[in-house]
């Protein structure tokens, strides 16, 4: 797994803290009062409550990911907390205009995750194709087996084994 990260730079860096003050203004603060709001003055309605909470919880578990740069984990736990969000908030937003401005910064969240998921996607890919592309070019042994390694794009001439010479051995000089 950690053979998938990468470090970050200044766009994630920039698209998470985006995304943590708009989760911070909507998933938190008005999604929190709305929260309180159904489950003590308006008890007949505590169901969006409870998708918001619900919403909120998968949010925040999709931020924590985020900052952890667990981008492929991540983004399906923000789509679907991101789709019970928007589905609790647009029945709210139908019957009051001004809570658009409340809840609308959430799919801030959700491009802010689409964008980092694509962008760990693309590093992934590239990554395994640069991968790939060194196994494909790599030294690769002759099929002969003699032990002579052929690279195609550095052909070298294998070293010849030098014999030893034999030392002549002065033959004694005969005096007839």
């Amino acid at each position: 797994m950690n053979k998938l990260r990468y470090d970050d730079w200044a766009l994630t860096i920039f698209l998470k803290i985006v995304a943590l003050l708009a989760f911070l203004w909507s998933g938190f603060f008005w999604s929190g009062v709305t929260i309180i709001n159904f489950y003590q003055f308006n008890t007949a309605e505590s169901y969006r409550a409870t998708g918001f909470l619900i919403a909120s919880i998968l949010l925040l578990i999709s931020i924590v990911l985020m900052f952890l740069r667990m981008y492929i984990i991540q983004f399906p736990v923000c789509v679907v907390g991101s789709v019970i969000y928007l589905i609790q908030a647009g029945q709210l937003i139908d019957k009051i205009e001004s809570y658009t401005v409340r809840y609308i910064f959430e799919i801030v969240i959700l491009i802010a995750s689409i964008i980092l998921f694509m962008l760990h996607l693309a590093w992934v890919i590239s990554s395994t194709m640069a991968e790939n592309e060194k196994i494909n070019t790599a030294p690769a042994e002759s099929i002969i087996g003699d032990g002579i390694t052929v690279n195609y794009h550095e052909a070298k001439k294998p070293e010849k084994k030098r014999k030893k010479k034999k030392s002549k051995k002065a033959e004694p000089e005969t005096g007839e």
